[in-house]
């Protein structure tokens, strides 16, 4: 995307915050990239399906969007790769930590909420629903402190 700082802010936190845009990419349209030990360096990310740009939604809707694909759908895919590959790794603290140096309205919320919305797509399947109908239902927060 043109404008977006390389470095700094990970670049859907920036494009949400600074543009108004929504990523959405699919698991199956990202690919982790690791360095030689094993360790994400980079995400990649193909077809721009589902993404949603502000005021389209709401930021608050937009937001939960964005929380479920990035941290329920990527990170947490993420973390248990690491965690089969690394065992013993645990990779929240240092993730709550890159998240909490990052100035957005909605972090510290993130940081201290007790679940994350989680969507439930094979009930859309099963009752044939489209899925702008998504629903979430509450998925325990590996981010909040405990």
């Amino acid at each position: 995307m043109a404008g977006v700082p390389v470095g700094g802010d990970p670049p859907a936190l920036t494009a949400f915050d600074a543009y108004g845009v929504v990523l959405e990419a699919h698991l199956q349209n990202t690919l982790i990239a690791v360095d030689p030990a094993g360790l994400p360096v980079r995400a990649l990310y193909r077809d721009a399906e589902g993404v949603k740009l502000l005021p389209a939604v709401t930021r608050e809707a937009g937001w939960e969007r964005l929380v479920y694909c990035l941290l329920v759908n990527h990170l947490m895919e993420t973390a248990a790769a690491l965690a089969h590959h690394h065992p013993g790794a645990d990779p929240w603290p240092a993730l709550r930590d890159e998240l909490a140096r990052h100035d957005l309205p909605e972090i510290p919320a993130l940081l201290t909420a007790p679940a994350l919305p989680a969507k439930t797509n094979l009930l859309l399947r099963w009752t044939a629903a489209d899925g702008a109908d998504a629903r979430y239902r509450p998925l325990p927060n590996p981010l909040a402190d405990r």
